[in-house]
């Protein structure tokens, strides 16, 4: 069995990005967005995923982008005024009069390359292989049956698809690309869209704008590009935000939340409140804190649960009362005895999410 600490790979909630958003974050162009990412990357149950093609998109915008600003520069640097309409005409073959692509290779090339380094040290965000042949069935389909183009095709199954053939079950795509979010998600999107994803058994994943990132569950939303939170409540939002999509991702495994208990029997139960419609005996367990900070596996089976008196008869079906949805049951290590104290009041704290444990529920 896996660390009672370790963060199963179920209770991560992958959010991938488009080409434009890694340029934001890289040139901190929108401050809030910034400090939403900081808050992924800070916490365990979240990963930033970046598919190769994305990467490979990233490196000619940056090329490009390094390229523009190094003419600026050398024009600013001989006393001149930098000509707009001379860079926009040369820049797709790379031969701008006032500098020539080869002058700046070596240093743009650096500069690329330390690009890369930064997004994944600041953002811990991970590169992935995604192009392979299991991909160019569903991504012609899906370009052919609707208007998202090929590039924002090729980025977005780039990130279901992984090149051992496993498929995303669950990933959160962000972006600003206004006319591929309406491809995809409005009411200007085709049916035929939806028809891709069922021909190939994919998942369709959870398309967000920057302008309104939002909580699956509460509904609230934040708009990263001109929102005017504090930089604490951008962080409120972001544990909200993937408290909420592990909810989601793992709905069929939520069994309850933490209760507190009878001051009495601290240290030897666990109290909760039933969310499935019924209770088995002899389950695996795992609690994940409210505020992200914890996780335990609790190595045991959790048997005899109580009702105010012990459940006869399994599985346990509440009645209409809300009350009937309140259960306990012993909660101690494998000799039978008391959890240390620290590890017990994280796992009870009021509010935690108590789950199936996803490798062992049905042991």
């Amino acid at each position: 069995m896996e660390d009672h600490l370790t963060v199963l790979p179920e209770f991560k909630v992958k959010i991938a990005i488009d080409t434009q958003v890694l340029a934001y974050l890289l040139d901190n162009t929108y401050p809030q967005l910034t400090q939403f990412f900081q808050c992924l990357f800070d916490c365990p149950f979240a990963e930033i995923v970046v598919s190769r093609f994305t990467t490979f998109e990233f490196i000619g915008v940056r090329k490009l982008e390094h390229y523009l600003r190094a003419i600026h520069a050398k024009t600013n640097e001989n006393g001149g005024i930098m000509g707009f309409s001379s860079v926009l005409k040369y820049k797709n073959d790379w031969s701008a009069p006032e500098l020539p692509y080869q002058d700046v290779i070596n240093d743009i090339k650096q500069k690329v390359e330390e690009d890369l380094r930064k997004v994944n040290d600041d953002f811990g965000i991970i590169y992935s292989d995604g192009i392979h042949d299991d991909l160019w069935g569903p991504h012609q389909d899906l370009v052919l049956s609707s208007k998202i183009s090929k590039e924002d095709s090729l980025v977005l199954l780039s990130n279901i698809l992984t090149p051992e053939g496993s498929k995303e079950d669950y990933i959160i795509f962000l972006t600003n690309d206004d006319q591929f979010y309406r491809a995809s998600c409005t009411d200007l999107k085709m049916d035929e869209v939806d028809q891709v994803f069922t021909k190939h058994r994919l998942n369709r994943p959870q398309i967000l704008k920057l302008a309104k990132v939002l909580c699956p569950i509460n509904k609230k939303s934040i708009d990263l590009l001109k929102g005017r939170e504090t930089e604490y409540e951008i962080k409120s939002f972001c544990k909200n935000f993937i408290l909420e999509n592990i909810r989601v991702k793992n709905s069929e495994l939520l069994l309850g939340k933490v209760m507190s208990c009878p001051a009495k029997m601290k240290g030897l139960l666990l109290c909760f409140h039933l969310l499935k419609d019924h209770l088995n005996d002899n389950l695996y367990i795992s609690v994940v804190s409210k505020d992200l900070e914890f996780i335990y596996n609790h190595p045991v089976k959790l048997s005899g649960f109580h009702n105010i008196a012990a459940i006869q008869n399994y599985p346990y079906v509440p009645d209409e009362e809300e009350t009937s949805r309140n259960i306990s049951v012993r909660f101690t290590d494998e000799e039978g005895n008391s959890l240390p104290d620290e590890l017990y009041t994280q796992a009870t704290t009021n509010g935690n999410l108590i789950f199936l444990h996803p490798h062992l529920f049905l042991v």
